[in-house]
């Protein structure tokens, strides 16, 4: 039966239930499937690479493993850095413990003294707000070590995933055209050419506008005298990538953080650089490194930023905009799907008026 000759309200079931089981099964299959979207996103980036390694005569194989190795010291660096303040921070956490429950102390004498609140509740519901935030030392470590296994097995798989992908690449697109009909394949092959450009874009393009940011933020935290500045400022730099809602969290945690070992004055201080460096990023560098290629609406970018949180939590909020991105590209090569990509898209230009130049007869 034809699809077009069915009734709306069966079409709308039928839409519906295919909603409902796609979110069923990415929510389901979540194991697998984060690691290998990572993997897709990393392989894009690194084929450039394993390309050029191609022209040198290097066998697939060993220029898919040279790419993902070279990856993989780029990434050790950072973890190496990361690791160092964070080893730091771990050992003065029970010192920061004690010394956000007295910076709350001093802010709750401030709300009493201004809006005359009852000191001792005030007093017992921000220590229970601190201690259950923060738990205890052992605790913290406990979650932090059993945090950096879980992450270290993610990775190893994103990895090996990446290796798979570039080796096999030819035989992935081959598998995608005989899935096709003949009449579909000059599509297909758009669709798989313009998602590599687009992606490779703005994947490259976001890592250095990350790189950009945690060195403007790190500047800024020394110079105001900040400790952990370069944890905070990599900190930032990587939930700033979180469209919209990356920026408060990190403006909360690295307030938080700064609040424990410095003045009140200095959390403000620095919650004011994050805005600013933000404000800058978003308007300025952002445009320009990233570029337009990935348009997509606000309405649309919150809604994927959340619902991937209800999905795949953090790691959906990163995936979230590739994601889309992808989807609004087959949206736009399959016909009866072009409205969805006109709705995940943004607004039109409005075409320029020509002048109409009046010329009397004589001229």
């Amino acid at each position: 039966m034809n699809e077009s000759r069915l009734p709306f309200n069966a079409r709308l079931a039928f839409t519906l239930l295919s909603l409902i089981l796609i979110i069923y099964i990415a929510h389901f299959s979540a194991t697998i499937l984060i690691p290998l979207v990572f993997a897709f996103l990393v392989a894009i980036m690194l084929l450039p690479l394993a390309n050029m390694l191609e022209r040198f005569r290097f066998p697939r194989g060993l220029a898919a493993f040279c790419a993902v190795f070279i990856f993989i010291i780029l990434l050790s660096s950072v973890v190496a850095l990361l690791t160092t303040q964070m080893g730091a921070f771990v050992s003065d956490f029970p010192h920061l413990q004690q010394q956000l429950v007295k910076s709350l102390d001093s802010l709750q004498l401030w709300i009493n003294v201004k809006f005359h609140m009852n000191a001792h509740k005030q007093m017992d519901y921000l220590e229970q707000l601190a201690m259950g935030t923060l738990g205890s030392a052992t605790t913290f470590l406990s979650q932090t070590l059993g945090a950096v296994s879980s992450m270290l097995v993610f990775i190893i798989f994103v990895l090996l995933y990446s290796f798979f992908l570039l080796l096999y690449r030819s035989l992935l697109i081959a598998f995608l055209v005989r899935l096709f009909q003949e009449k579909h394949r000059e599509k297909l092959l758009d669709v798989i050419k313009q998602t590599r450009i687009i992606i490779k874009s703005y994947v490259s393009g976001l890592m250095i506008e990350m790189v950009v940011v945690a060195i403007v933020n790190c500047a800024i935290f020394w110079t105001l005298g900040i400790k952990y500045a370069t944890l905070l400022g990599i900190m930032a730099a990587v939930f700033n990538i979180i469209p919209y809602l990356g920026i408060f969290t990190a403006i909360i945690i690295s307030m938080v953080v700064t609040m424990t070992t410095s003045t009140f004055g200095a959390s403000v201080q620095v919650g004011i650089a994050l805005l600013t460096v933000h404000f800058l990023d978003s308007n300025i560098l952002l445009p320009r490194i990233v570029g337009s290629k990935v348009k997509i609406n606000a309405l649309v970018t919150i809604i994927g930023v959340v619902t991937g949180n209800l999905l795949w939590g953090i790691p959906g909020m990163f995936l979230a905009i590739p994601i889309i991105a992808i989807l609004k590209i087959i949206f736009e090569h399959i016909e009866v799907m072009q409205p969805w990509a006109i709705l995940l898209g943004e607004l039109p230009e409005k075409p320029k008026k020509k002048k109409i130049k009046l010329t009397t007869p004589d001229e």
